[in-house]
């Protein structure tokens, strides 16, 4: 059934619904006419110029480009950093410094991930409505892979409306033309003079003249910037210990607490049964229950909290998942795959009739993947102080000062508090894949901070708790269906998979409406090889509720709707006994874009060169994120079964390319976190609960057991796409094509390695280390 708005962007925008965004709409056009969704007005602040939201100018020089989005490792505020440098005409040196804005303005708004409009496409009344409720609202996120993709426009024409400005400025100041000027490496200059005035002399007139209605970008002939690697802004400052993460985050008189959850999620605390002695324990301050759900302990140290955690005795309540199993959870999966009404997302052409025809060789196979957790390094943290005045303020290695504001709130008024206003500051993180885009550790600090009223608190999960009691990518199974025809080329295609919600999931925790599972979109990504010529496809989806909270994971259903569906496309070209590079190519007749990329990465593969034995090459692609991406992985499978993955190559058209450096190491970071997931990562659960605990049973791929990796980048002149994802989708399928050319084994579930010793060899490294 056609959407006029789809449920990624219902999830994101579902608050709108209640408080300033409702206001605002019901307030009218005139009203969201005021609503400044550029940021392009500036002001003076002492001896600094701010020419707009994003670029801040010192008397003395030095620049400060707000990138409102956190930084991850990911390399986004170089990136965005770059874009507005480039368009000021200053070099990309130490005069720059990148601040995330504390500011909720609405410039700073992910309009872009909810509206699915390029900015540099944006027009019409849909997308001027949409952005202005957005940007009243203030959702401020990171994720999606959209960072570059919604901000680089918005951000060149921030640094080129500054220029200009500085230009009105240097006019007014030398009493010469506009056109005149030039400006270069800071400086505004007359050349015919030889008179220069810099930036920072001209900052503080240029920020109270009007900007530009529409400031003149620089052609892509004259970019000097962007393009070209850069080094990373933020790495000086890490190599000194400098940067403060959420885990760093020290405030004056500030409490400690320690969190535990229930065994299986769902339970309540029925009692602490021995509140006494645990509040007898040195160094504590306060037990307290929250939400009915957890308990934490509040002490003068974390440790000293973590220690008294150790000794609660807490009761919790039955539940009805308190036997449940993941061969039982395993079980409902098949089940769902057999339903006789799935949600039809696409159904073209007449798939039963092909498949029904008798004329077709018909190729079916069902493929499945557990859950998996984030295992992010730094665990999660919050803190927070609610002042005695009303305010209150936050430091959190967050995705979304959005999601920290609404879980103050939220925490707060569960100690029947209400804050007046929220400040967020958000720090760096040690990794995050879409785990610290939830409010639920925010919630814990804003209630203890309600709780002890003037004093900061600081929530820190252990790693058990981490690991065993946060939030999940779902477990999945997919039945796939293809009927060949006489050139044993696919003519229809049937996909079938079963997943629990992920929006149904997160909304039901973060948001005061839930569109519902049924027609779930992220559960479906990477199942409908768009891009791949069948002339008759179908794709559904089956909702498979449970009790596990699951919530965005690097890539969502890409992550494992490619491992079904480029493996499925492996076995059709098994059986039409055709090369699958070859097989691929035919099936991207009609999509030379995407048969660029595959042909680039079959070139630095070497493809169709010969291996030794027991080694072998698998191949796969995919469009998400509005990129595409296609690896090859050569494995060697030892006599004992071992897998090692010895080579990955990659490559990817990400459209328009900023800073390339970041581009490669983001598809390294990615095919490494890829490689760890297809080959051991799974999260099991008995008696309800999880099983994994830390890194000796959820282990991470060591260096030791890295693959070399290779990376090209395709020249594109389109507009930037997604690179934070891409590089962990083609991963899964790589690896087993490859098993599979190497042993002959079809290995249809992850994690691969899981009868293998390579989880066991990282368990004894572990162990030693």
């Amino acid at each position: 059934m056609p959407r006029l708005i789809s449920r990624r962007a219902f999830l994101l925008t579902g608050a709108a619904v209640s408080g300033t965004a409702l206001v605002a709409a019901v307030g009218g056009v005139g009203y969201l006419a005021t609503v400044d969704v550029d940021g392009l007005g500036g002001h003076v602040d002492g001896d600094s110029g701010v020419l707009n939201a994003f670029v801040v100018i010192h008397a003395d020089g030095r620049m400060v480009i707000n990138v409102p989005k956190t930084e991850m490792g990911q390399g986004i505020h170089t990136g965005l950093a770059m874009v507005v440098a480039e368009e000021l005409d200053i070099p990309f040196d130490e005069r720059i410094s990148v601040a995330f804005p504390v500011e909720p303005l609405p410039a700073y708004s992910v309009w872009f991930n909810m509206l699915q409009v390029r900015p540099e496409e944006a027009s019409g009344p849909v997308v001027w409505l949409g952005r202005r409720v957005i940007g009243q609202l203030g959702f401020i996120a990171t994720g999606a892979s959209g960072s570059t993709m919604g901000m680089w426009h918005p951000m060149r024409v921030a640094g080129a409306s500054a220029r200009h400005m500085l230009l009105a400025a240097g006019a007014s100041r030398l009493g010469v033309p506009v056109a005149q000027l030039t400006t270069g490496d800071g400086f505004v200059r007359h050349e015919a003079s030889g008179r220069s005035l810099s930036y920072g002399e001209l900052a503080r007139k240029a920020a109270v003249l009007p900007p530009p209605d529409e400031p003149v970008l620089k052609p892509a002939r004259q970019w000097r910037l962007i393009g070209k690697s850069q080094p990373r802004v933020d790495l000086p400052a890490k190599v000194r210990g400098e940067p403060v993460f959420g885990a760093d985050v020290v405030r004056p008189d500030m409490l400690h607490a320690a969190i535990r959850h229930a065994p299986v999620f769902g339970a309540e605390v029925a009692r602490v049964v021995n509140e006494a002695k645990v509040r007898a324990a040195h160094g504590v301050v306060d037990v307290a229950v929250i939400d009915n759900r957890q308990v934490a302990i509040v002490a003068d140290s974390w440790w000293r909290a973590e220690q008294a955690a150790w000794l609660v005795e807490i009761e919790w309540s039955k539940t009805q998942a308190d036997a449940v199993t993941s061969v039982e959870m395993a079980a409902r999966l098949q089940s769902a795959l057999q339903t006789e009404d799935p949600y039809d997302h696409i159904n073209e052409g007449d798939v039963d009739a092909v498949i029904a025809s008798g004329s077709a060789s018909v190729i079916e196979a069902s493929y499945e993947v557990p859950f998996v957790t984030h295992a992010c390094m730094e665990p999660m943290n919050a803190t927070v102080i609610v002042r005695q005045d009303g305010s209150a303020e936050a430091w959190v290695p967050s995705q979304s000062p959005f999601a920290i504001r609404q879980g103050v709130l939220k925490g707060a008024r569960w100690a029947g508090v209400e804050p007046e206003t929220v400040t967020c500051n958000v720090t760096m993180n040690g990794g995050a894949f879409g785990r610290r885009s939830d409010q639920d550790v925010v919630a814990q600090a804003g209630f203890l901070a309600a709780r002890h009223r003037g004093r900061p608190v600081k929530v820190m999960w252990s790693r058990e708790e981490d690991m065993a009691r946060g939030l999940y990518r779902s477990h999945a199974a997919a039945r796939l269906r293809a009927a060949l025809g006489p050139d044993g080329m696919p003519i229809a295609y049937d996909a079938l998979v079963a997943s629990q919600s992920i929006i149904d999931s997160i909304a039901g925790r973060n948001l005061p409406i839930n569109p519902g599972p049924e027609g779930d979109a992220l559960t479906v990504e990477g199942l409908d090889k768009r891009h791949y010529t069948i002339p008759n496809r179908r794709m559904r989806s089956q909702n498979v509720p449970s009790h596990i909270p699951i919530g965005f994971w690097r890539s969502n259903g890409f992550s494992f709707n490619t491992f079904f569906t480029e493996s499925f496309i492996d076995e059709c070209a098994l059986a039409a006994a055709t090369d699958p590079l070859d097989y691929r190519r035919a099936l991207l007749r009609d999509n030379p874009r995407h048969l660029a990329v595959l042909n680039r990465v079959a070139e630095i593969s070497g493809w169709g060169t010969p291996l030794p034995p027991s080694r072998g090459r698998g191949i796969a692609m995919e469009e998400c994120y509005r990129s595409i991406v296609a690896q090859v992985a050569e494995v060697t499978i030892a006599p004992d079964g071992e897998i090692t993955v010895d080579r990955v190559f990659c490559a990817i058209d990400v459209g328009m390319v900023i800073n390339p450096d970041a581009v490669v190491a983001q598809m390294e970071g990615g095919i490494v976190f890829g490689v760890t997931t297809a080959l051991m990562s799974a999260i099991t659960i008995d008696s309800g609960g999880v099983v994994e605990t830390n890194f000796h049973d959820f282990p991470m791929i060591r260096i030791a057991d890295s693959p070399d990796i290779s990376v090209a980048i395709i020249d594109s002149d389109l507009p930037p796409g997604g690179a934070g994802e891409p590089g962990i989708v083609p991963v899964a399928a790589a690896l087993a094509n490859a098993i599979h050319a190497a042993s002959g084994r079809r290995l249809r579930s992850l994690p691969l390695a899981a009868t293998e010793t390579i989880g066991e060899r990282q368990t004894r490294r572990m162990l030693r280390t």
